[in-house]
């Protein structure tokens, strides 16, 4: 059988819509395709060579959007690295070459020498277009999901597409091995968004103004109806309670309002007409909000109070894992919400804004509830060694490789023992051995496994799925106008939680540090490499505790104090937060105008630009393939 057979099925998949891929640009693009430049003494070669097997025309585009003429919204370096390889066919060591930083390296077991082999990231610069001379690094990671290539703890090929292809010799162009890299399941991911859109926002927006304005009116004619003008003053007073998703008993208090001041038998028929379209056109457009509601914009000890726009955004992958204990599963939040599909993580966020007017998304909290114990549990090594999470995705193109090989080997172990070549006996038995393993594992459900297995979620590190969370929201940020992307520091947010070491360390202080204020944050430092890639700058940045443009604000404190274990054992932290906003002054509240010093916070945010409009890099720019690779990693 043949390899392009076998791949078949996976490129049908890449004609085929995908969910997940929305156009950044919506412009096409013309493909362009590789042209080498051979010498003079190679022409003849390759015109004799090009006649017995016509090149591979290679689906180069754009940086990052893998052979697509539409830009997706995430893409692969990995795919722009394996295009360089050029239109020929190569062996698996060849790719490998190209793939991975190869050593070997000599060490001793108790005294006596041994030899191992270290595969180390493979960094290469962009040398054209917007990324010209920004060094990106091949991540394990996506080798893994792509099933493309497999290590073990020792640096060994053992599973993926590669590892077939190097059993039984065949080799692979470039297109073959981005088809891998584009049916990895991250490419599938699909966001579900909840909030209020800002089409929607606007339309209440105007409808709730042109209510005000005219009870405001209503008001004025009749200050002297002592009747009337109590309603009128309840009608006003729902109606200011006009941010965010009105809630339903908000809306059932209006209209009961405006029931009780149609029905008086005080007010001519064109004034109740009047009012009445007004308060119908907040109950039409209150409808494609509610559509979209949060679920956790009230839990306070998740959110910080005073952000406008609250969304929560979760990415999901709507298909079956087949080596999961459950085909889908719907993660700890969310449930009611998502459907029949695998939540892979959330992001919370909301709007707030720089003393200079500019606005910033700022995160509340990212996590990932079905990789967050798989990441605490198994060491780095561990996580992408195919044996404790076993990926199921494009496993059915190196399952067929294998099954259709061990017929031919099973033909050459009966030759070898008729001809009694004990040495080709062994080595053809090893062999088999190892394919019967490999296909028991890849065709055996994850439910009759030991309890040391763990499910597959691509992204199972935490500084994996915060890249991919910054990244869609320094996209959505470009191309909705927001000047920044922040996150809330640890003393602002997590810590009102309880103390845990995790969340210190994910989320990290204004200043970018992490645990005891030293060392690096997982989400700061994700932002300055990405500040690095795209050209932009990160750092401590002033933001709102609230909405500047209402003014009056009711203040809350938290207090935080340090475990006896910490490095900061004892320390109390104190914490202002507006609980409230008005634009009128009442009892408890003070007055913090636009401006004022007072209605900013420092975190740390990462500038947004135009190039963060297009598509976005899948996987974090560093991470190593053996760095750390026997330490457990503890993000939160």
């Amino acid at each position: 059988m043949s390899l392009k057979a076998l791949l078949r099925a996976g490129k049908e998949l890449l004609k085929a819509k995908k969910p997940s891929a929305t156009p950044t640009t919506g412009q096409q693009q013309k493909q362009i395709t590789y042209t080498p430049k051979p010498s003079q003494s190679q022409a003849k070669e390759l015109v004799t060579q090009e006649l017995k097997n016509p090149p591979v025309v290679l689906k180069k585009t754009k940086p990052l959007q893998m052979g697509d003429d539409l830009a997706p919204a995430f893409g692969s370096s990995t795919y722009d690295w394996a295009m360089r390889m050029g239109r020929s066919k190569y062996t698996a060591d060849e790719w490998l070459e190209h793939l991975t930083s190869t050593r070997k390296v000599n060490f001793k077991i108790f005294g006596k020498p041994a030899q191992k082999t270290v595969r180390e990231q493979k960094r290469f610069k962009y040398d054209s277009g917007p990324f010209a001379g920004k060094e990106v690094s091949v991540s394990k990671e996506e080798l893994f999901d792509s099933n493309l290539a497999i290590f073990n703890e020792m640096g060994d090929l053992t599973g993926g597409l590669l590892y077939a292809a190097k059993k039984f010799g065949l080799k692979l162009d470039a297109n073959e091995v981005g088809a891998m890299l584009k049916l990895n399941p991250i490419n599938r991911l699909k966001p579900i968004e909840l909030g209020v859109n800002k089409g929607a926002q606007e339309a209440f927006d105007v409808a709730a103004k042109n209510a005000r304005n005219t009870v405001r009116d209503l008001q004025v004619k009749y200050k002297d109806n002592d009747a009337l003008k109590y309603e009128l003053d309840q009608l006003q007073y729902y109606l200011k309670a006009d941010e965010g998703v009105p809630s339903k008993s908000a809306l059932r208090d209006l209209n009961e309002s405006l029931k009780n001041f149609t029905n008086s038998g005080l007010v001519p028929v064109d004034e109740k007409k009047a009012l009445n379209k007004v308060i119908g056109e907040i109950n039409n457009k209150v409808g494609p909000m509610q559509a979209t509601k949060t679920k956790y914009g009230t839990e306070t000890n998740y959110t910080l109070q005073g952000g406008k726009d609250y969304r929560e955004t979760i990415f999901t992958l709507p298909e079956d894992i087949t080596t999961n204990a459950s085909l889908r599963n719907k993660g700890g939040h969310f449930t009611d919400v998502i459907g029949d599909t695998n939540n892979i993580y959330h992001i919370r966020y909301d709007t707030r804004f720089t003393p200079d007017g500019k606005k910033v998304f700022m995160i509340n909290e990212i996590q990932s509830d079905v990789n967050q114990s798989i990441a605490k549990s198994l060491t780095k090594a561990q996580q992408l060694s195919g044996e404790k999470r076993l990926n199921p995705f494009n496993a059915d193109l190196e399952l067929n490789l294998l099954v259709s090989q061990r017929g031919k080997m099973l033909k050459d172990l009966d030759d070898a023992v008729a001809n009694n070549e004990f040495g080709r006996v062994n080595a053809i038995s090893s062999s088999m051995k190892d394919i019967n393993t490999k296909l028991k594992r890849l065709t055996t459900q994850r439910n009759t496994y030991s309890d040391d297995k763990k499910d597959y979620f691509p992204m199972v590190e935490a500084d994996s799925y915060g890249d991919h969370a910054i990244k869609y929201l320094m996209q959505k940020a470009a191309r909705e106008n927001v000047d920044y992307v922040a996150v809330a520091p640890f003393d602002k947010v997590s810590f009102r939680q309880g103390y845990k070491a995790g969340n210190e360390r994910f989320y990290g202080y204004a200043n970018g540090k992490g645990i005891g204020k030293k060392g690096k944050a997982v989400i700061p430092d994700v932002m300055a490499r990405n500040a690095r890639f795209y050209g932009s700058k990160a750092g401590p940045t002033k933001i709102s505790l609230s909405d500047p443009t209402r003014p009056y604000k009711t203040i809350g404190n938290d207090t935080f104090k340090y475990p006896k274990e910490h490095p900061l054992k004892g320390k109390e932290i104190k914490s202002q937060y507006h609980s409230s906003t008005g634009m009128n002054p009442e009892k408890g509240t003070k007055n913090i105008p636009d401006g004022d010093p007072r209605l900013y916070f420092d975190a740390y945010a990462i500038k947004v630009n135009s190039l963060m409009r297009n598509t976005q890099k899948t996987y974090k720019s560093k991470g190593g393939l053996v760095v750390d690779m026997f330490k457990p990693i503890r993000y939160n």
